[in-house]
């Protein structure tokens, strides 16, 4: 039985797995995110060699690439426009391949120089930003490492540019009419890519990971019998309303939102100023001394609990 696999499902397939590497990485396995990064490769080389087909099928073959390079080098001007010129004048490069049972196909750095081009007609705006051109790059100069040398990454860097390649690859088919990535992945992978392509969501989970990180990183230092003396707690940061206000050692108040950076809480425990015992801001009293500074107190300390007690 053969498998035949037009370009769309092959890039789907390899998109699929890469979301399913993602997922797998998400769960503990590091070495997945070298997969994932390897899949999603594959799949956007797919994807920008599917845009060049709609200029024209036989532009994904060098040899048609080539005539490109040469119409832009005579007319001074950048690929698009000269394969637009070559298609006003009715070229057909389908004669550049005639004979060649195997020709070559360009690389993404060809598309790229043609994709890069496009512009919207009403806006003025480039289709195709920077900044994804820039974390392709990023990509493949991953990629090509994890194939043929040593290569080295933070999880969280390939996490995050991982949502990025993934959010532009869902821009870039939307706007060349490619087809819609958000129906086309598999259902059991959907909530992986409604995270990723959400930058929000995507933003707040790397904010609970660093959470969860910084934690296990804490009791791995410590001995075991002193884990239990380890003073670790999450807030809920009242700017973002998430849990991720945890203790950070640069901040001036010893906590930090690892979503939205702020570092003040009412929640946020801190010492009683004459017994030393720990509340919440919220819970201490504030006593202005003879000095003008100003000292905590706690329930007990600054004899509310006698008060209470008395009515």
């Amino acid at each position: 039985m053969k498998l035949k696999l037009d370009i769309k499902s092959n890039a789907l397939d390899s998109f699929n797995e890469a979301l399913s590497k993602f997922e797998s990485g998400e769960k503990g396995d590091i070495k997945s995110f070298k997969f994932s990064i390897l899949h999603l490769s594959h799949c956007i080389e797919l994807v920008l060699k599917m845009y060049i087909q709609t200029l024209d099928e036989d532009l994904v073959y060098f040899k048609c690439y080539k005539k490109l390079i040469q119409k832009a080098k005579e007319a001074n001007v950048d690929l698009l426009a000269a394969y637009k010129l070559l298609e006003e004048s009715e070229f057909d490069f389908s004669t550049l391949i005639n004979g060649h049972t195997n020709p070559y196909t360009i690389t993404v750095d060809h598309v790229i120089l043609i994709a890069k081009n496009e512009i919207c007609g009403t806006t003025g705006n480039k289709f195709v930003e920077q900044d994804f051109i820039d974390d392709i790059n990023w990509m493949k100069g991953l990629r090509n490492s994890i194939e043929h040398y040593e290569f080295e990454f933070t999880v969280k860097e390939v996490r995050l540019c991982i949502g990025r390649l993934v959010r532009g690859l869902d821009e870039f088919t939307d706007v060349f009419s490619l087809f819609n990535l958000e129906s086309e992945v598999g259902k059991d992978k959907f909530h992986v890519f409604s995270v990723l392509a959400d930058e929000y969501k995507q933003t707040l989970s790397e904010a609970h990971h660093e959470v969860k990180e910084t934690e296990d990183a804490l009791y791995r230092r410590a001995r075991y019998k002193e884990q239990m003396f380890i003073e670790w707690n999450v807030y809920q940061c009242p700017e973002c309303s998430n849990n991720t206000m945890i203790p950070n050692e640069e901040s001036g108040t010893g906590c930090k939102c690892t979503f939205c950076s702020n570092e003040e809480s009412d929640e946020i425990e801190i010492p009683c100023d004459f017994c030393g015992a720990m509340a919440s801001a919220e819970e201490m009293a504030t006593w202005e001394m003879d000095d003008g500074t100003i000292e905590n107190r706690c329930y007990l300390c600054s004899g509310q609990y006698y008060a209470d007690k008395d009515d």
